[in-house]
């Protein structure tokens, strides 16, 4: 738009030198009369040199008609066909043409020598941008000609490559060749920039140094303006960082985060790689299957911090213990694996085996405490147990259960009958997950007597799982199948229901034992809803605090993690919850936390109470633990008494109360009426010898 503007401005202008040129000569007519058409030629040169060819015709014909009309009137010779008048208008006409044309092409001449510099200036502009750019990017970039010599580097190429530019010019890109390439792959390059006039992708390189470093490399030929290639352009990335990052990635993906080994997918990949092996040389391979004994008690006991540093010292251990070509991996949880390749033995294994038991069960600290862990480990042989890698899993994992089952802390072989047993221990869990809400649990009901009087004090609520093909299972049937698959807070929170209905039924009936008492895991006790499970079965079965008297019984175990459980069993107090410790002896509490938590009863496990008239040892241990308890203000029951012996030895040593089969075995709820309508059972064949004397 302002072109066109200028232009027609330009056009106007160029009016204006023959009107000056008339106004000139009519006052000047008297000195010029006789040169009529003299001041015209230069208002025409004026006008064209203003505006160009069109302008200088236009001012050529306006000029024409001023002195035709003014200064060579129709009545002279012009209209009378003198020559003398037509001869000077055809010169004055042709010069004004010639004078347009004239500078029509110095107009044109100028504007292209205009456009030239315009443009060598943006060609230099260019030029100075491209050779910046050439040296300031982060981009090696060599320039070779036809015969792959370097005429030109970059900053950037010595800087990726140590190069300087003065021993890369006059040489060949093989300056920096790595050797990791082979010759298909050049020849696959050079047939793609003779083809398409371009190759790109991923090369390894190697720097002055010998250092080798992967890199992005993008060859493109430059053809001049016949289309002949004259050179060719190659930019350069290093990517040593972006294969950092992708190997870092490729090992978080492959690898566990908290103790760096191998994880399930790695091993998945490197155990179908070790069989294949093994079968191509007809190889023996082992795979050991580890499980930390007990690993859920830490857990629930210190917290999940101290399991995770246990872990990560686990892994330690375990690491060390195996040769550098032997695959150990975590598969999650506490659950740890070996594959043992080339097995010239089973016995090689089963060594490899003891030498990881022993280096887990070293001691060790654990928040400020002196722990000793221990493992489990199955043990599967290729080809004799499984030839697919899924199979070997499952026969290593069944041989590891087997070995906890055995006593924990050792190993075992695979054997066929371990998959009968790995799928009854399934079909168990799948079972016990329906049994709630198919309502098969039952609570029987033994009595915990009063050791002097033979009055019935309370009963403990002893879980039952009637079973519709296996019959009535007992809880060591299936509770630690229940705390291994996380159901163990179901049936806790449903057990303490049950005893709270079954306490309202009694009630209700007329009858009030003294006690309820409801076993409680580690585990459900650290959980944060125990408090809220309790409060809700008392007031859905309409029982205040203090109304009821229950009394949760705990493992010795949860006291190792005194500050998590104390606040728990302050509450649970609070609500007026008895609390008993649980098999007593058979843990490793501390007596100072022991004075320091709010307990009411401790339990003597049976395993002390079964040898007691006979052993010594037995005898000294139930007698010390009757008299600290007394010491620390706990009422004490004696569990497991099955023989008058029994009963007399603990009578003797002052115990408070009794439970076993010697006064009746666990009832069903619906029996327990008949024997509380007895009021006492009769303890005299019990008494003590002194008592005795004197009848």
């Amino acid at each position: 738009m302002d072109i066109t503007r200028s232009a027609q401005l330009r056009s106007w202008l160029a009016l204006l030198p023959p009107l000056v040129a008339l106004a000139v000569q009519l006052l000047l007519w008297s000195l010029i009369q006789p040169y009529v058409w003299f001041l015209f030629y230069p208002a025409v040169f004026i006008s064209s040199w203003i505006g160009g060819f069109r302008a200088g015709l236009g001012a050529t014909a306006l000029s024409t008609l001023i002195v035709l009309w003014f200064f060579v009137p129709p009545t002279h010779a012009l209209l009378k066909g003198e020559p003398r008048a037509w001869f000077p208008t055809v010169v004055f006409v042709a010069m004004g043409v010639l004078f347009s044309i004239f500078h029509e092409r110095l107009r044109r001449s100028e504007r292209r020598s205009r456009d030239s510099e315009a443009q060598a200036r943006s060609m230099l502009e260019s030029v100075r941008q491209g050779a910046t750019v050439f040296e300031a990017t982060n981009e090696a970039i060599t320039v070779t000609d036809t015969a792959a010599r370097i005429v030109a580097v970059n900053a950037a190429f010595s800087t990726i490559t140590g190069f300087a530019a003065g021993e890369a010019l006059g040489a060949t890109p093989r300056i920096h060749r790595s050797g990791r390439q082979d010759k298909d792959f050049y020849e696959r390059m050079w047939h793609s920039l003779q083809t398409t006039g371009q190759w790109q992708g991923e090369i390894w390189n190697r720097r002055k140094n010998g250092e080798t470093y992967p890199a992005w490399e993008n060859i493109s030929a430059v053809r001049d303006a016949d289309g002949t290639v004259s050179h060719y352009v190659s930019m350069l990335s290093d990517i040593t960082a972006l294969k950092q990052a992708e190997e870092q990635l490729r090992h978080m993906a492959l690898h566990d985060v908290l103790t760096g080994l191998p994880n399930r997918r790695l091993l998945a990949e490197s155990l179908e790689g070790a069989l294949a092996r093994a079968q191509r040389h007809g190889h023996r391979l082992a795979l050991l299957f580890l499980d930390l004994d007990r690993f859920k008690l830490v857990n629930d006991t210190l917290g999940h911090a101290a399991g995770d540093e246990l872990l990560g010292e686990v892994a330690r251990r375990l690491r060390a213990a195996v040769r550098q070509e032997d695959l150990i991996a975590r598969l999650g949880g506490d659950e740890f694996t070996v594959v043992l390749e080339e097995l010239q033995h089973p016995d090689n294994a089963a060594h490899l085996a003891r030498k990881l038991i022993e280096a887990v069960a070293r001691p060790m600290q654990l928040c400020g405490r002196e722990l000793t862990p221990s493992t489990s480990v199955g043990i599967a042989i290729y080809p004799d147990d499984a030839r697919s890698a899924a199979d070997l899993s499952k026969a290593a994992d069944a041989a590891m259960y087997r070995a906890k089952q055995r006593g924990r802390h050792t190993f075992e072989f695979y054997t066929p009958d371990i998959t009968a047993e790995a799928m009854e221990r399934l079909a168990i869990e799948n079972d016990l997950r329906r049994a709630l809400a198919r309502g098969e649990l039952l609570l029987y009901f033994q009595p915990q007597v009063d050791l002097r009087s033979g009055r019935i004090l309370g009963f403990e609520a002893l879980l039952r799982w009637n079973h519709p093909e296996r019959g009535l299972l007992l809880p060591d049937q299936f509770i630690p199948i229940a705390e291994e698959c996380g159901l163990i807070h179901a049936l806790g929170g449903w057990a303490i229901d049950a005893a709270c209905a079954q306490a309202r039924r009694w009630a209700d009936a007329g009858l009030n034992p003294q006690r309820i008492a409801v076993n409680v895991s580690g585990s459900q006790l650290l959980h944060k809803h125990l408090v809220e499970t309790v409060r809700a079965a008392m007031a859905e079965h309409r029982f205040t605090p203090g109304e009821l008297d229950l009394e949760l019984e705990i493992t010795e175990s949860v006291l190792q993690s005194a500050s998590r459980s104390a606040p728990v069993l302050r509450q649970l107090r609070e609500l007026g919850v008895r609390i008993a410790i649980d098999d007593f002896g058979t843990g490793y509490s501390s007596l100072g936390v022991l004075k320091h938590m709010p307990i009411d009863t401790l339990k003597i496990d049976r395993v002390f109470i079964r040898n007691a008239p006979d052993d010594g040892d037995a005898q000294a241990i139930a007698k010390a633990m009757i008299v600290m308890a007394h010491g620390l203000g706990l009422h004490v029951v004696a569990e497991g008494v099955e023989t008058p012996a029994q009963c007399r030895f603990l009578l003797e040593q002052g115990c408070d109360e009794v439970q076993g089969h010697l006064y009746s075995p666990p009832l069903p709820g619906d029996e327990v009426p008949a024997l509380m309508a007895r009021r006492t059972i009769d303890v005299r064949y019990c008494a003590p010898t002194w008592a005795s004397s004197t009848k």
